[in-house]
């Protein structure tokens, strides 16, 4: 089923309506019971080292299947320096965690 995001595109920013697009996808997948945090995986920002996100123990589905996650960290790439973007921290069909780099846009 397609959702259709009407406020993309109206604002002065897209990047509420991109969020909440991806939210919607992660709703979606998580009701059919595809891809999903089961329980922990919470995601922290550390001061030290600069750069790095904590990724707490948990469970996910992706593809159906159960994945443990270890606790660990998990390096973001650097910034633009001039426009925003929106990275995802992800666990991947093997159970390996990464960070998953979004494109640096204006909008």
């Amino acid at each position: 089923m397609a959702f259709g995001l009407p406020d993309k595109g109206a604002g002065a920013s897209d990047v509420q309506s991109i969020l909440f697009g991806v939210y919607l996808k992660a709703l979606w997948a998580a009701m059919d019971g595809v891809d999903c945090v089961l329980s922990g995986c919470a995601v922290t920002a550390q001061a030290s080292p600069d750069m790095t996100v904590a990724v707490a123990k948990g469970s996910v589905l992706t593809a159906g299947v159960l994945k443990p996650v270890t606790a660990g960290n998990v390096t973001i790439t650097a910034a633009d320096s001039t426009n925003p973007r929106i990275d995802l921290v992800v666990v991947n069909s093997s159970g390996t965690k990464a960070a998953r780099a979004g494109t640096a846009a204006a909008n």
